[in-house]
């Protein structure tokens, strides 16, 4: 992919090139000082030609097994497995083309001579242009590997999901890079044309899909912004459910009661996302309701039972300690109020825990003779 453009000769093919601007190609040097010469035997320079590149394929593809097999070696670095599985799958490639390369330098004389000197290098510039690109296709596993390694260690899922986009993006750019660069050595005119064609396609396609488009970068923001990852619990407002899959059109979450809804990306990466699992603590709370009529010194004892049944409580924390107040004397009740914080934010070991404390509330409640309001009814906020 690094070659010279080939310059057709103007110049017979019996007499020397003109010592004009000098042509050098990679490996087969400058064409223009290139003396023709007529071959001895070209059956034997054939069979020499075919046996060098067919010796460069075989010596390539057993390369490729052996070293196949080495890579199954290193399954505790998938870097290095990688490595040597992509340069033993670019030698059957790079080998015979290489090979092709220096033949045609040996033979410039006789290629010139009959007037395929251009036509071999242009060729053989060609191929190795194709090799070139098909080592590069294997060898981006190396990278990637790399991005697989990172996002295995990270805990967000999404970056499983990055790796897979990314892995595709480059390979495709490969192949299309490639592609141009190799109908480039062929014909320069036909390259920019076939350019300029992909160009216009793509603005088209862009105002033909724009929603498409849209959904792809909200994905590509979801990823890199991370508010959530595959598992997390979360509330977009009008909807709260389980992140199941992620995709470059639109997002897969599961509902409290087992309905999927799929978002479309473009629209979840603009709105304000609750992400209810990574909470650090879950915020608990109740109203207590006395009969109306207790009196002042029952009302304070049912303040300080509850107070004395959250010091210290399951999950609780310095910095986030519990709050007993009595905050109304209703119609038909004195309501007390309790809030607390529960940490880490488990949800089902905090629902476990409020049934205990609700009980235990109850039991000593009724111990001490304290009454709760018949008309009342328990509120969780």
């Amino acid at each position: 992919m690094l070659l010279a453009q080939v310059v057709p000769a103007s110049a017979p093919p019996s007499a020397a090139t003109p010592a004009t601007t000098p042509v050098d190609h990679f490996i087969i040097g400058d064409l223009h000082k290139v003396v023709a010469k007529a071959p001895e035997d070209w059956s034997s320079i054939i069979i020499h030609a075919i046996g060098f590149i067919a010796v460069a394929y075989l010596i390539g593809w057993v390369a490729s097994k052996l070293m196949r097999w080495i890579s199954t070696k290193f399954g505790a670095s998938p870097i290095a497995e990688s490595a040597v599985a992509a340069i033993g799958k670019s030698l059957p490639y790079i080998l015979p083309a290489y090979t092709l390369l220096f033949l045609i330098k040996d033979m410039k004389p006789y290629l010139a001579y009959i007037g395929w000197l251009n036509f071999a290098v242009t060729s053989g510039t060609f191929l190795c242009s194709l090799a070139h690109t098909a080592s590069v296709f294997y060898l981006v596993a190396i990278p990637i590997a790399w991005a697989q390694k990172v996002a295995d260690q990270s805990e967000n899922k999404l970056d499983d999901i990055l790796v897979p986009m990314f892995s595709t993006v480059v390979r495709i750019t490969v192949i299309l890079v490639g592609t141009f660069k190799a109908i480039s050595i062929i014909d320069p005119k036909s390259s920019e044309a076939i350019l300029g064609l992909l160009a216009g396609a793509v603005v088209g396609l862009a105002f033909a899909s724009q929603d498409t488009i849209k959904n792809v970068f909200g994905a590509v923001m979801l990823i890199v912004d991370q508010p959530f990852t595959l598992g997390d619990i979360i509330n977009i407002g009008t909807h709260e459910g389980k992140v199941e899959s992620l995709g470059l059109r639109s997002t897969t979450i599961v509902m409290l009661d087992g309905q999927k809804l799929a978002i479309p990306n473009g629209d979840l990466a603009t709105r304000s996302i609750v992400n209810i699992t990574r909470r650090d603590f879950i915020r608990a709370q109740d109203l207590v309701h006395l009969e109306a009529n207790t009196p002042a010194e029952k009302v304070r004892e049912a303040v300080a039972i509850v107070r004395e049944l959250l010091v210290n409580h399951e999950g609780s924390q310095p910095s986030h300690p519990p709050l007993v107040h009595v905050t109304e004397f209703a119609d038909w009740a004195v309501n007390i109020r309790l809030m607390y914080w529960y940490h880490p934010a488990a949800a089902v070991k905090q629902l476990e825990f409020n049934q205990q404390l609700i009980l235990r509330i109850a039991e000593r409640l009724q111990q001490a003779d304290i009454r709760l309001a018949v008309m009342g009814t328990p509120q969780t906020r």
